[in-house]
């Protein structure tokens, strides 16, 4: 027989839809906290004792009977509806008793953290307290009771909890996109193809303006997923735009623009912006681009709306496509009128090409079903006969098929599947039906536990995207789960069922990111239908503008509520029923809520103000949070992030049990003290609070804290003193841009597992116990640009995994201890600009990804041939004996190099470029493309396809231009890379313009770190590159005909803020680059964060208004760089540190323009012409650590002022041929531990003041034939002569070369670089040829190309 299961339309009914079935879950949670109260101290306190044991045994009556209530109700007729009406009552009581319960909570909270006093005033009085309270529980016991009596009268019976059979991967089952493609995609091979057809049918493409391709079906069909299986196929990447819009029922232009317009352009300023600006915004970005744009769930039946629609995307290319998921062929025809369709430039394909889905057939059901139910090997032969039974139940939904399938895979076992068969659910008259009929089975079946999280979700509106760990908060909050890991077992659990979903449109646009980042997720509309039927009055919306509307709801069983288009109707909040546990505000203005907003709704655990943004609206300088809040004692979860609220009250901390709490985003500047007695507090995001500059003392308080995101603080400059966070597990400091150092105990975080530090500029020294952070797993310790130095003890981290030192310009080495971090699998240095080598042992390391692209490294150590975990080795942009040793390893390794091809004429009616076409590879070199005679032959490798390519070469041979040869431009127009690729290099191309792509290249290519352009003998104009998001490193040489860099360059919001290495060699023309957008003072400084500064051979360049502050400067033959006469008034948060000038022929006048670079600790000078003296500014070098100079061939005499200079450590002359004698006052220079003298020949005697050097460790000669001897002083350095054994060590006339120094350098000498090698790298880097190692790398390719002529 079957079970049918009955839920109409009842006349007259106290309730709607299928809430009853989770009064089993309600009763569990209800039972379970009353028997826990019977237990503790505060009942014998309140003298309520007995009740509540009463309660409690009451309830675990009820509990049991249950089971019988559901059976019953199952069963339908006239018994089931009965029994139906008792269990909403039934359910109702226990929501009330768990309030009366979770107030008594509170009030004990708020006794035990207040002065008694304070209480005794406040309307927590424990007198009036202990008077109301036992009259509440009495109240409450008799209901309890009453509702158990009506229980009896249906003869309700107990039930024994039966086993639920084979549970296989119980709570394991991770949502994965590409799994739900697979499975939505089953038996939709043909639609898929015939869409593809569609969208690549050139033909159509020539003669038609913009084609909308309709998929039409019913719900669950699997439309979004065949859309999105077409979206994300390689071969439809020929578009060179490619968007994803989830319209929903409510049709908004401004939603729909705004979504594209990040897709396209996500440096584009969204906030508080018209549909104008967007309309105007999507014709630039659109024009001339062909585009692939999916709107899905369109349900827009207005010609009008539609046609406005059809204008807004009317600017692209011809080609373009628009797909539309849509269930109405309403919809269709509609798009199909208007005046563009009419003018055949926008509408739909013929009907012959429309996409009709029809239900799968009961096989192809079957087979999404075993996908999800069984394993690879599993037997599944007494299973399948039922299997297949069931699987004519899902009337060809394949949603219905993943759900089922999933709690299928949780029974495993005949008579839980036969079970199943037997079960028929009728819903009564409503849309959709049969659908949501079989999705209520699968619902029936779901695990208890996970029941109340899924019906939650009705409480959000359709569409909605939310993150996972904030439904995880609030899940928490309303006690539906214990903690963080229920919540994720929660969620992989409706995900398997496919009840949640990862966002569609963060899926498409997401680069790869952190495993354990918060997912986006979403929910398909028939499930949330089937979820609001199972809530039915317990949810509520109430629209601010339709006060009718408030006035007929239902708010008897309403728990959850959202409010829409509030603006200033202070009035709603009278219709806000006093039982909800839940408030969101959603699609409203930000304005000042009303102070009492809250006073009638004393039970809310969750209140998300987060909504009150309406996209073009004006924003208010500030907000406060309404009193009333303050009342909401039982208040666990509040999100009021983007709100300018300015500060939290005071009396804040009596919300005792806020567990929660998100501040993103407002105008924060600190929190009050009395936060800190909050000890529930486990999750605190204050991200984004620009002027947030403190934290309370006592912030360690709050013992319970495990999430606390404090990024993009940048005002924050000290944590307290005392942050001993027990139970810390994530903090993100990142850009918190001040902070200049962490509390000496931060190593008493036991529990952190992930730090963010990346973007703490002023961060020099992590403290010494930062080693004790025993269970850290990923650092980011990027950006850090004043960092020096990791703790000998790093290597203690022995759990750590990841570790991101990118853009750490100053940190000279790793400790040698990090060998020992055998966990660690990724470990990213590139961008290091100041280290020099690596530990010798690094490859002891299991590293699975290592990269060092665009280092200072000059060899890389021998033992990372070994290192056999290795399976992604990034290299770029380094010294070329670097390079080629990395490659052998790679190769050693058996990971993946670079592929070398050179285009050759195979007589075969194409060129040999067309053989990459197979070729998948993460490095690649195209050379001799000046060859190419058919640019069709390079669109035929489809770069775009290569989504494993990460590093792409393009070289043109000028020297061998064939005259059949096709215009770079033309074939570059067809080298269109994929959109993951991190390294572009362009080398000899000929073209005067740039192909489309190319001034687009931020939507196209949005992950470019590293871009290089060589040789471009024709080029006059340069593309956005500054609007690029992600560029670190520009590299610009030989570009005759450029002669100004100015607003083009920047485009539309472009400011270079992660540009760290800018290097421009052999720009001969150039005359201006503007560093603002207008060129003056009173605009944005545009490139604001530059770690290195190499010019080469720019005679005539001068910045506009002043060069970009570089931590590292090399100044070769470029006089004018700093000729501007403002550039000391930039302020900036960067400050230089090294320097280097030669080939610079200064007046002396010029030289004055060094006094702003007070902060230089290195500073060389190097060939020089006619410098007699040290020029004076020098002196202002405060604190310069290191001075070379180098062939100096004027230079007679060195200044008196030297001996100012008291922090030098490290003097080097070089070549400095007329120099004859040392000054005197150098003998102050008691910090000087290296002295060099080489190639000298003018010095004839060393003074006797050398003794008095005191911390002189190293004394270099070298090349110096007329100094004879040591001065007698020199016995004063007993350090130095303790080395030399000789009894006329003194006398060095007959030594070419003499050294002397410490006999047991000290730790840090024994790791410091050879001096002479530092002066060398000084003379050579900075000035001599600063890209030297760049285009040693690139001859190399070029040679290795030419060898295959």
């Amino acid at each position: 027989s079957e079970d049918i299961i009955v839920v109409g339309e009842r006349q007259g009914a106290s309730m709607s839809g299928f809430g009853e079935i989770i009064a089993s879950a309600v009763g569990k949670q209800i039972a379970s906290k009353l028997g826990e109260l019977a237990t503790e101290e505060a009942t014998l306190q309140w003298r309520f004792k007995d009740d509540v044991e009463v309660m409690a045994d009451k309830m675990q009556d009820l509990e049991a009977v249950l089971h019988d209530a559901d059976d019953r109700l199952r069963r339908g007729g006239r018994d089931g509806e009965v029994v139906g009406r008792w269990l909403t009552k039934f359910k109702s009581v226990a929501y009330d008793a768990e309030d009366v319960l979770d107030d008594l909570d509170a009030t004990e909270l708020l006794k035990k953290s207040q002065p008694k006093l304070k209480l005794f005033f406040s309307r927590n009085n424990q007198i009036f307290q202990r008077i109301t309270m036992p009259h509440k529980l009495k109240k409450l016991r008799g209901e309890i009771e009453k509702i158990g009596k009506e229980g009896q009268a249906l003869n309700l019976v107990r039930h024994q909890e039966q086993a639920q059979g084979s549970i296989i991967n119980n709570e394991s089952f991770v949502g994965i996109c590409d799994e739900g493609l697979r499975s939505g995609v089953v038996g939709r091979d043909m639609e898929k193809d015939k869409i593809i057809r569609l969208l690549l049918n050139k033909g159509a493409i020539a003669r038609e303006g913009i084609s909308i391709i309709p998929i039409v079906g019913l719900g669950g069909l699997g439309k979004s997923t065949l859309a999105e299986s077409v979206f994300v196929d390689k071969r439809v990447n020929d578009f060179e735009v490619r968007a994803w819009v989830h319209v929903s029922k409510e049709f908004d232009l401004r939603k729909i623009g705004s979504a594209i317009l990040k897709s396209i352009n996500s440096s584009i300023n969204l906030d508080n912006c018209s549909l104008q600006f967007l309309q105007e915004n999507l014709k630039k970005e659109l024009a001339g681009r062909r585009y692939l744009i999916v709107l899905d769930d369109l349900w827009e039946e207005d010609g009008d709306k539609l046609e406005r629609l059809k204008q807004m995307l009317q600017h692209g290319r011809k080609g373009s496509r628009v797909i539309v998921t849509t269930r109405n062929q309403s919809v269709v025809n509609k798009l199909s009128t208007g005046v563009l369709a009419h003018q055949r430039k926008f509408c739909p394909v013929p009907n012959s090409d429309q996409i009709n889905l029809f239900v799968l057939s009961t096989d192809e059901c079957w087979e999404v079903m075993k996908q999800t139910a069984f394993g690879p090997d599993d037997d599944k032969s007494d299973l399948e006969e039922i299997g297949r039974e069931i699987a004519e139940k899902c009337w060809g939904v394949p949603l219905v098929a993943i759900a089922l399938g999933q709690v299928m895979s949780e029974l495993r076992t005949v008579e839980a599947w036969q079970k199943i068969r037997d079960t028929n659910i009728d819903l009564g008259h409503r849309d959709h039906k049969k659908t949501l009929e079989r999705l209520m089975l699968s619902y029936y079946y779901m695990k208890l536990d996970f029941k109340m999280c899924f019906t939650y979700l009705a409480a959000f509106p359709k569409g909605f995207i939310i993150e996972s760990d904030r439904l995880i908060q609030q899940w928490k909050a309303l006690g539906y789960i214990h903690g963080w890991d229920d919540g994720k077992r929660c969620i992989n659990y409706l995900m398997g069922m496919s009840f949640l979903q990862i966002s569609r449109s963060s899926v498409i646009r997401s680069s790869p990111v952190h495993a354990n980042a918060p997912r986006e997720l979403t929910m398909h509309d028939l499930v949330h239908d089937l979820a609001t039927i199972i809530l039915g009055h317990e949810s509520l919306v109430l629209n601010a503008t339709e006060p009718r509307s408030r006035k007929k709801a239902n708010r008897r069983y309403c728990r959850h509520a959202q409010l829409i288009n509030y603006q200033n109707q202070y009035k709603v909040f009278n219709d806000l029923p006093g039982s909800i546990r839940s408030f969101h505000v959603r699609h409203s203005e930000k304005q000042q809520l009303s102070q009492k907003a809250f006073s009638r709704t004393k039970y809310i655990r969750v209140l998300d103000l987060s909504g009150c943004l309406v996209v073009g609206q004006s924003t208010p300088s500030s907000i406060l949070l309404p009193s009333s809040v303050l009342q909401l004692k039982l208040l666990r979860y509040l999100d009021a992030s983007s709100l300018p609220i300015t500060s939290l009250p005071e009396s804040f901390h009596t919300l005792q049990n806020m567990e929660t709490l998100i501040l993103s985003n407002c105008s924060l500047e600190t929190l009050p003290d009395s936060i800190c007695s909050l000890h529930k507090l486990s999750y605190l995001d204050l991200a984004g609070n620009a002027r947030f500059s403190k934290l309370p003392d006592n912030f360690h308080l709050l013992s319970k804290l495990i999430f606390l995101n404090m990024s993009s603080c940048s005002k924050l400059t000290k944590l307290p003193d005392n942050f001993s966070l027990e139970c810390l597990e994530h903090l993100n400091l990142s850009g918190c841009h001040e902070l200049k150092n962490l509390p000496q105990d931060f190593g008493n975080l036991q529990n952190l597992r992930f730090l963010n530090l990346s973007d703490c500029y002023k961060i020099s020294v992590l403290p010494e116990s930062f080693c004790q952070l025993k269970h850290l797993k990923d650092l980011n310790l990027s950006d850090c640009r004043a960092l020096v130095v990791l703790p000998e003890c790093f290597g203690d981290l022995s759990d750590l995994e990841s570790l991101n030192l990118t853009s750490c310009p100053r940190l000279a080495q790793l400790p040698e201890s990090i060998c020992k971090m055998t966990n660690l699998k990724c470990l990213n240095l590139s961008y290091c600009l100041g280290m020099l080598e690596l530990p010798s042992s690094l490859g002891d390391l299991n590293l699975q990804i290592l990269d060092i692209s665009a280092g200072a490294l000059r060899h890389l150590p021998g033992s990372i041939s070994k290192m056999t975990s290795l399976t992604e080795f990034v290299v770029t942009s380094g010294h070329p004996r670097v390079y080629e040793k990395a490659q052998e390893i790679k190769k050693h390794l058996n990971l993946p190099g670079r592929k070398v091809h050179r285009v050759r004429n195979t007589g075969r009616g194409h060129d040999s470029i067309v053989e990459l076409g197979d070729v998948n590879c993460p490095e690649l070199l195209i050379g001799s493309l000046q060859r190419v005679k058919r640019p069709e032959d390079a669109e035929r490798i489809k770069l775009r396809d290569k989504s494993c390519l990460r590093q792409l070469a393009l070289h043109w041979n000028q020297k061998n231009m064939n005259a059949h040869a096709s215009s770079a431009e033309y074939v570059l127009k067809r080298l269109i890379p994929a959109r993951n690729l991190e390294q572009l290099m362009i080398q000899g191309y000929s073209s005067k313009g740039f192909p489309n792509w190319m001034w687009h290249i931020s939507s196209h290519l949005p992950c470019i770190t590293y871009l290089s352009l060589s040789d471009l003998g024709a080029c006059d104009n340069l593309p956005p590159f500054g609007q690029l998001p992600n560029l670190r490193s520009l590299y610009l040489q030989k570009i005759p005909n450029i002669t100004k860099v100015g607003r083009k360059f920047y485009g539309k919001g472009g400011t270079c803020k992660k540009l760290r290495l800018l290097q421009l060699q052999s720009m001969d023309n150039l005359v201006e680059w503007r560093t603002t957008l207008s060129g003056k003072e009173d605009g944005e400084f545009l490139i604001s964060n530059l770690h290195n500064l190499e010019l080469k051979d720019c005679p005539k360049l001068k910045f506009r208004p002043y060069p970009p502050r570089s931590m590292f400067w090399c100044l070769d033959n470029s006089d004018k760089v700093l000729a501007g006469s403002t550039f000391w008034k930039l302020s900036s948060s960067i400050l230089p540190c090294r320097m280097g000038i030669k080939n610079c022929s200064f007046y002396p006048g010029k030289w004055h323009r060094l006094k702003q670079f007070l902060t230089l600790e290195e500073f060389s000078l190097t060939s020089c012409h006619g410098l007699m003296a040290l020029p004076e500014a020098i002196r202002c070098f405060t604190s310069l650590k290191k001075l070379s100079l180098t062939s100096l061939h004027w230079l007679e005499k060195m200044p008196e002022w030297l001996g100012h200079l008291t922090s030098l450590q490290v003097l080097g002359i070089k070549d400095c041929c007329n120099l004859t004698f040392l000054p005197e006052s150098m003998k102050n220079l008691t910090a000087l531990r290296v002295l060099m003298l080489l190639e000298c020949e003018g010095l004839d005697i060393l003074p006797q003041w050398l003794g008095q050097l005191s911390s002189l460790r190293e004394l270099r000669i070298r090349d110096c034939p007329n100094i004879t001897s040591l001065p007698e002083s020199i016995r004063n350095l007993t350090g130095l002569v303790r080395r030399s054994r000789r009894e006329d060590a003194y006398k060095v006339s007959h030594i070419r070369k003499v050294v002397f120094e410490l006999e047991e350098p000290n730790e840090e000498q024994g790791q410091e670089e050879s001096q002479e090698a530092w002066m060398n790298r000084l003379s050579k880097k900075y000035g001599e040829n600063p890209s030297r190692h760049r285009e040693e790398r690139e001859e190399l390719e070029l040679i290795s190309v030419q060898a295959m002529d």
